[in-house]
Formats: C-alpha cells, structure tokens, sequence
C-alpha cells in the first residue's frame, strides 16, 4: 500500500433484469480477529470509515465510495478491513452488466473529484455467480493488500455484511494463515502436473522467466490461467 492516510473505496454496477441494489460495505476487525464494527448502508460512519450512501437502483449506473481514515483506524485498534460487495436484490453478478471495484490512494479526501483515476490502484471485475464477492482485504499493520476474489452463499434473509459475519471472518482467517506459494513453486507444480522441464526456452512450449515468456508482472495472465 502507498504512503498515503486516506483510502476511497469504490463500487460500480448497472441494473441487470429489474432494480439492481448492491451494497458496499467495510469490516474491521482487529488483530487477533475481533470483529469491531462494519461500515455500510446501515451504518454510514465508525472507526474511522465513512460511507457515501445507500443506492438501491442503477438504471443508468450508480456508485458507492467508502472513506478510510487509516491513521485514525489503526489509534482504535483495526488491524484488518475486509471488503464485502453484496447484492442485496440478490441477482448474481455474472448477470449484470457491469460491476467493478477497487480503491484510490487520496492525499486528501476533501479536494479533487469523487472519481479521480489517476488515484487508482486496483479496479476489478466482479462477474461471480454468487450474491457476495469479498475482493480484497487491508491490512493496516504490514501495510498491504491481501488478494481475495472469494465469493459467499448468503442464508440470511436480508443480504448484508451483519447476517453474514461468520463467514467473512472464517475467509478473513483463512486468507492470513493459509500458506501461500511463491511463483517458482507455483509455475513448477505446473510443470510437474502437466509437463516436463527442459534444458532451454528454446525447446519450451511455455517459459517462465522474469524478462521473457510468462514474467511475475503478467498478473492477470497468472490469476487466470495459474491459480
């Protein structure tokens, strides 16, 4: 993450078949994963999180942002801020057709436009057949962003981060302690699997290489096709 105070968290989506509502929300939780308060359409301001507001219809496109004071989040004690988009019409995503987020790095969250895509960071597709997509998760003290792309079965009735709390912090765990391998483990349990190593990228169908072939800035290539 950029040395930066403030986050905007961002959401945007168009209606699919009828009236569309999805819902921006942020967890936090602190660092033995407590869970300490959700910022979201019910709760517009906490922690250090401020919501734009609720928008329950996007027949021509809407967006939700929310504000992320990180200095004020971290002096009350949040550790983690776990990202949830949910549908609260509870349309899949993959029928919309269009929804994405992500997040900016602001400077200052009062000057510039709402939308400012030179301060963007990550912007993702989300195109899931299910009614909750966690995207990404903060983590304030190592100051880094754990890729997510994780998507839950709401049981609740109402489609929102309260009624469906224990499996955001079952994935927010999960995420933290699953081991993760690096791209050499990666790209030869690959080779293992579907291939044979050879002498030189000459005789290869496929290489791995950090100037040539598949390198490790080929990420969306690796998302796609590697994990």
């Amino acid at each position: 993450m950029p040395d930066t105070r403030f986050i905007r968290l961002f959401l945007w989506w168009k209606n699919g078949h009828g009236r569309t509502d999805i819902d921006l929300s942020a967890a936090f939780f602190d660092a033995n994963f407590v869970f300490k308060q959700t910022v979201a359409y019910y709760n517009l301001k906490g922690f250090g999180g401020y919501h734009s507001g609720d928008i329950v219809d996007a027949p021509e496109g809407a967006s939700e942002f929310i504000d992320l004071d990180l200095d004020l989040l971290v002096k009350r004690g949040v550790r983690y801020v776990v990202t949830s988009i949910n549908s609260y019409t509870e349309q899949p995503y993959c029928d919309l057709p269009e929804c994405f987020a992500g997040w900016m790095a602001r400077a200052d969250v009062a000057s510039g436009e709402v939308f400012e895509p030179r301060s963007v960071f990550d912007r993702i597709d989300i195109a899931s057949d299910t009614g909750i997509c966690l995207p990404f998760v903060m983590d304030l003290q190592e100051r880094h962003m754990i890729w997510a792309d994780l998507g839950l079965t709401s049981s609740a009735r109402w489609n929102n981060v309260q009624n469906n709390l224990s499996g955001v912090s079952l994935m927010l765990r999960a995420l933290v302690h699953t081991p993760k391998p690096d791209l050499e483990t990666l790209f030869d349990l690959h080779v293992r699997a579907r291939g044979e190593r050879v002498a030189s990228p000459q005789q290869a169908e496929t290489v791995f290489s950090p100037d040539q072939g598949i390198t490790p800035f080929d990420t969306d290539l690796i998302r796609s096709q590697f994990l």
